[in-house]
């Protein structure tokens, strides 16, 4: 039963950072140069799950959460072809609402 409680707690932290990341894309991004547009809706989703996914697992390792901010920012930056500038707000507001979802999940784990 412990194993499904972790499962699905992760699963649901995992949908949120999808989209959150596709959140602060959409309110980012110019609206004639979107990555929705671009690549499409399903493209766009598919990147920030892959994100979200690569750094959630990381987080799971010692010292991953350090190495997830690196990732984090160097995915944004590469899969969706964002300049520094737009990359360090998209990369700011995914840690910092990331990081309230990975202290939430914590405390909820700790509780149940």
């Amino acid at each position: 039963m412990e194993i499904l409680i972790y499962i699905l707690a992760y699963g649901i932290a995992f949908a949120i950072g999808v989209a959150i990341l596709a959140g602060s894309l959409f309110l980012v991004e110019d609206s004639r140069a979107s990555s929705f547009k671009e690549i499409g809706v399903a493209g766009t989703l598919a990147r920030c799950a892959g994100i979200v996914l690569i750094t959630t697992l990381l987080n799971i390792i010692p010292y991953g959460f350090l190495l997830s901010l690196v990732v984090w920012f160097l995915g944004i930056m590469f899969l969706f072809q964002k300049t520094f500038a737009q990359t360090l707000i998209l990369w700011l507001v995914n840690v910092v609402l990331s990081c309230g979802v990975i202290g939430a999940l914590g405390h909820f784990l700790s509780k149940a």
